[in-house]
């Protein structure tokens, strides 16, 4: 079943960043718990979170710090994610409790909000002991200081997991000034699927898999048909995503732009190519568009009309995998992203496993997040076709790669992660790309230019860095 556009992904929208909870000014999780909870109610309470305090209060004395009372040690473990994600956390759990016996876990599913209710539990003293965490989210808790460093502990007897069984390009997207805060269970990219059954029937070679990005445009006109001439195509050649900034950011990168200098500090999207690459964005939704417009959509997603093959080709992730392969009976393949002047380059995140700087149990959670990290854990993962698997020795093998099943071309997934640029934001992202994404939508819907769009926003997205 399509949940999403992001299926593997939470959609932690809108999140709340540790200043609008009062953090700011904490220094260590011991500050964070000192801090009563009343006047965090009060504070949250005005913020108009009263059911995400509700679930913040009602889980007070779930989780013992101690245990649960039968002798064993007890963790507690969160994660976002379907009910096909729970079941395998759930055996996952099992599969972990009986290697340890002395060890009881607590699998705590949080499918929606999540990381507004992983504020709410630390502002409350109930910070799970591990929790799942993307590498968007990861700088404001790291900033913070309340994850527990793991740098220094890869390869110890304590946590025998080792750097190279990993994608770099996984670890350094969950890292935060050269130090790593949570272990990847995936890598996350975009990459092209392609319709292959439009192609053939509209009679048009498919793009080459070296392609750029003027041949994408090219395609894409190719593959747009508007029958009755009225200006509403009832087929588009490609997709387009005004929001979250993820699905256009490699249309900036390709071309050498860039949001932020390498600072994260200053501003660089008021540099030309950034200015440009976003107008050549917005212009695929132009006067004769190749890509669906709002008033063409309405509610319907972009892989909703991908599947009912009224989109030839469409930017997204693996998460779409499961969806399709179960769904959709036409041919389909994916290709890498196209070239643009500084090449192909896509975002490289991870979703992995974080420890609370502030546990109790420490030697056990680093047990837990060893376990979830070992080849078989990912391999259970990677049955389901959800991820690309983080760990090197799963993501080459035939459980991921599948052959004789779609994608016929998994390996571009692979490939896509050597020239993938790694996820890198500041602590201020939400409250950043909110503004941006504010900022752009006039550009998105053709009301405005992007360059007018930038000169006006500069001004606020360089007042949320510097707070």
């Amino acid at each position: 079943m399509l949940a999403s556009d992001r299926l593997k992904k939470p959609v932690p929208l809108p999140r709340l960043p540790f200043s609008q909870v009062g953090v700011t000014k904490c220094k260590s999780s011991t500050d964070v718990d000192k801090r009563p909870l009343g006047e965090w109610a009060r504070l949250l309470l005005g913020l108009g979170c009263v059911g995400v305090l509700v679930l913040g209060l009602g889980l007070m004395g779930c989780a013992p710090a101690d245990g649960d009372g039968s002798g064993k040690t007890k963790l507690v473990l969160s994660f976002w994610g379907s009910a096909n994600e729970l079941a395998t956390f759930k055996q996952l759990v099992a599969d972990f409790e009986a290697l340890h016996p002395d060890i009881t876990v607590e699998a705590r599913h949080i499918p929606q909000n999540y990381f507004q209710k992983i504020h709410i539990l630390m502002a409350s003293g109930l910070t799970p002991d591990v929790m799942m965490v993307n590498s968007l989210s990861l700088p404001v808790y790291s900033e913070h200081d309340q994850f527990l460093p793991l740098t220094d502990l890869l390869g110890t007897d304590a946590f025998p997991v080792e750097r190279a069984d990993f994608y770099a390009g996984a670890l350094a997207a969950l890292s935060r000034h050269g130090t790593l805060y949570a272990m990847p269970r995936d890598v996350s990219n975009l990459v092209v699927y392609v319709n292959k059954r439009m192609f053939e029937q509209a009679g048009v070679p498919l793009p080459p898999r070296n392609w750029t990005l003027d041949q994408m445009r090219q395609t894409a006109r190719r593959m747009t048909r508007d029958v009755n001439h009225d200006g509403h195509p009832e087929q588009f050649g490609m997709s387009f995503y005004a929001k979250p900034p993820l699905f256009w950011l490699p249309f900036v990168w390709s071309e050498g732009g860039r949001l932020l200098a390498d600072d994260l500090h200053t501003l660089a999207i008021d540099r030309p190519e950034t200015i440009n690459a976003l107008q050549a964005y917005a212009d695929l939704r132009g006067n004769e568009p190749v890509a669906p417009r709002r008033i063409d959509t309405g509610a319907v997603t972009m892989s909703q009309l991908f599947i009912q093959e009224k989109l030839a080709m469409m930017v997204n992730g693996r998460w779409m995998v499961p969806a399709l392969r179960q769904q959709v009976g036409f041919d389909w393949d994916v290709w890498p992203f196209p070239r643009g002047r500084q090449g192909s380059v896509v975002g490289i995140d991870a979703s992995g496993y974080a420890i609370a700087k502030q546990t109790q149990h420490k030697a056990e959670a680093l047990k837990l997040v060893a376990f979830l990290s070992s080849r078989s854990a990912q391999a259970r993962w990677t049955e389901s076709g959800l991820i690309i698997p983080a760990r090197l020795d799963v993501a080459e093998s035939n459980l991921f790669l599948a052959p004789g099943q779609r994608p016929a071309h998994a390996r571009v997934f692979l490939e896509v992660i050597a020239s993938g640029m790694p996820s890198r934001t500041p602590p201020q992202w939400d409250e950043f790309s909110e503004a941006l994404q504010l900022a752009l939508e006039p550009v998105w819907e053709g009301r405005t230019q992007a360059r007018d769009a930038v000169a006006g926003s500069t001004a606020e997205l360089q007042r949320i860095l510097a707070h």
